[in-house]
């Protein structure tokens, strides 16, 4: 892909049958490409007040657009539906 910002959209938790884990969130990424070349980049979650919070990629899910984001704090569940920002390397 090339070195430009890629936007997506979160859009649940990962989670198993009995937990659901705060900290990775599944985001589906805008365009289709190699989303493998995406792993290791940095994400970008901001709310209209200004809270900010920061996550790395850190692997492909499914076979679609999505891919797994782990965020350094925890991400609030109103933040599921809104966009993220993944910024070039």
């Amino acid at each position: 892909m090339a070195k430009e910002e890629l936007k997506g959209i979160i859009t649940a938790f990962k989670g198993g049958m009995h937990v659901q884990d705060s900290y990775v969130t599944v985001l589906e990424v805008e365009r289709k490409g190699n989303r493998k070349a995406l792993v290791g980049r940095k994400v970008e979650w901001k709310r209209e007040d200004g809270l900010r919070i920061m996550g790395r990629v850190v692997h492909v899910h499914g076979n679609g657009r999505a891919v797994l984001v782990r965020w350094k704090k925890g991400f609030p569940p109103q933040g599921l539906g809104s966009s993220a920002t993944i910024i070039p390397k």
